[in-house]
């Protein structure tokens, strides 16, 4: 059972989310609520939805960008969340605009992510599965 159909996971306790990547030119689109740290577009695999169908919700609310697909990149799993990367590249010009409980959307140079205040695991999955970015 893959990202792209799973609708529940076994383990109990484990919360779901969808994260997205999403590049344009040598930059990546971050998030942050207000107050918070920055963060990548995504949110809770709801049931009955699969990762993909929640990463490509997340997008429009949070974003307003509407993906008709998004790459799957891995799994990654952190203390108790699974986390189900997927990746968007800029092809159509198309700006982000905060929606939902998001305050500011804004592209930060992949090379210069460390230097943002972006949430830890954010941090970590960046490392561990996207290439191009120093985290």
């Amino acid at each position: 059972m893959g990202a792209m159909e799973a609708t529940e996971v076994a383990s109990k306790g484990m919360k779901r989310r969808a994260t997205v990547i999403y590049r344009r030119d040598n930059q990546i689109l971050f998030v942050r609520k207000r107050k918070a740290k920055w963060n990548l577009p995504g949110g809770r695999v709801e049931r009955d939805e699969t990762p993909l169908q929640a990463a490509l919700r997340e997008m429009v609310e949070e974003t307003g960008l509407a993906f008709e697909q998004l790459a799957y990149v891995s799994e990654y799993q952190q203390d108790k969340v699974i986390h189900f990367l997927f990746e968007a590249t800029l092809t159509l010009p198309q700006k982000p605009r905060p929606g939902n409980e998001i305050e500011d959307c804004r592209w930060f140079k992949a090379k210069h992510v460390h230097k943002r205040k972006v949430r830890g695991a954010i941090r970590t999955l960046l490392k561990r599965c996207a290439a191009d970015v120093a985290a």
